[in-house]
């Protein structure tokens, strides 16, 4: 009989380590407009564009819903396509969580402007201090100036966080 208690004691102690140790997806849409662009030709066809913009993200019932977004970016086009480098932040009230991208930006035979990525978190702030994270985006262009971009990734949360689940 002291068998079933022994599982039963040590079962708060396995679901707090499951939930600081094991990540859990977390993902959303956000939009920013560019509110600085500074386009360099550097050839025939080539130009680097070094870009900041500022937006709102949405995704319900995460940590992340109604962060404010800010981008600094870097894009080097040859006939539309090409390399994209840049960090996003997102800012709460609980704090703030930065992270490095790369990707690939694509311009179709119509001219819309499309980018696919990836992205880890580098720097956590406030509430989300210690957040490990990595993921992967798409990105759709509505205009030179705005864009649209749907975000997915594997996060685990700081062990602060994870304990108050």
């Amino acid at each position: 009989m002291t068998r079933p208690v022994r599982i039963l004691a040590i079962a708060p102690i396995f679901a707090l380590v499951a939930t600081s140790a094991y990540a859990m997806p977390m993902g959303g849409t956000f939009t920013v407009r560019y509110d600085q662009q500074n386009p360099q030709p550097i050839a025939p066809n080539q130009v680097v564009i070094d870009e900041r913009g500022t937006g709102v993200n949405r995704s319900p019932g995460q940590p992340f819903d109604n962060a404010q977004v800010s981008i600094v970016e870097t894009v080097r086009l040859t006939a539309g396509q090409g390399p994209v480098k840049g960090t996003i932040v997102f800012t709460t009230p609980d704090g703030t969580s930065a992270s490095p991208y790369t990707g690939k930006v694509t311009t179709d035979a119509q001219g819309r402007m499309t980018a696919t990525g990836t992205f880890k978190v580098s720097k956590a702030t406030g509430a989300f201090a210690g957040l490990k994270g990595k993921g992967t985006f798409s990105t759709s262009f509505t205009s030179q100036t705005d864009q649209v971009t749907d975000w997915r990734g594997e996060f685990r949360p700081p062990a602060t966080v994870a304990s108050n689940r």
